[in-house]
């Protein structure tokens, strides 16, 4: 080392200035490279991260001002399928609307049996039983209110025979069920982000 800076001592001076130009240029080139580039580096990831970030917060902001809307869309949907009642009194409406229905649709209700009551996650499902006497017309007609109506029944079951031979009316055994959310309409307002 002392034998490169003799040298470079004894140099002219005008060779010496453009050697310490030059390694005072290699300085800067190591310096940039070594330490800036690596900052500006980090930076760009930095700055990449929070705009991830920025476009996840925007997502998560639009999401949470449709919330009335949702709620208010969530409560619409599931009015006729939201448990407010007692088990019992759901079994109740369950089976007073089927009659209902089948005196809308001129169906003779021979036999109603209310079934088991399944949990099955957050909703119960509610199992009735009945035997009706109809021509098919009627029949039809009932099986579409049945389908028709907002408080998700669903036949399960369906057996079909006529009365008696060469009849126009026939008997129909079916299991009906209705699916209700449990805990009434309230909707839990829980504001969490990933």
């Amino acid at each position: 080392m002392k034998n490169i800076l003799f040298k470079i001592s004894e140099l002219p001076k005008r060779q010496r200035h453009i050697v310490y130009i030059a390694a005072g240029l290699i300085a800067v080139l190591l310096f940039d490279k070594v330490i800036l580039q690596t900052a500006r580096s980090r930076i760009k990831n930095v700055n990449n991260g929070i705009f991830i970030q920025e476009k996840r917060l925007q997502k998560y902001l639009h999401i949470l001002s449709q919330e009335d809307l949702v709620t208010s869309e969530y409560q619409k949907y599931t009015e006729g399928v939201s448990q407010g009642n007692s088990e019992e009194e759901e079994k109740l409406k369950l089976l007073s609307e089927v009659e209902k229905m089948a005196r809308n649709a001129s169906v003779v209700l021979k036999d109603i049996k209310p079934g088991p009551t399944k949990a099955i996650g957050l909703y119960r499902k509610y199992t009735i039983e009945i035997e009706v006497e109809s021509e098919m017309n009627y029949l039809i007609d009932f099986i579409y209110q049945l389908e028709k109506t907002s408080r998700l029944l669903r036949i399960e079951k369906f057996q079909l025979r006529p009365k008696e031979a060469k009849s126009a009316t026939l008997k129909t055994q079916m299991t009906i069920t209705q699916a209700l959310i449990e805990g009434g309409k309230e909707v839990k307002k829980e504001r969490m982000l990933p």
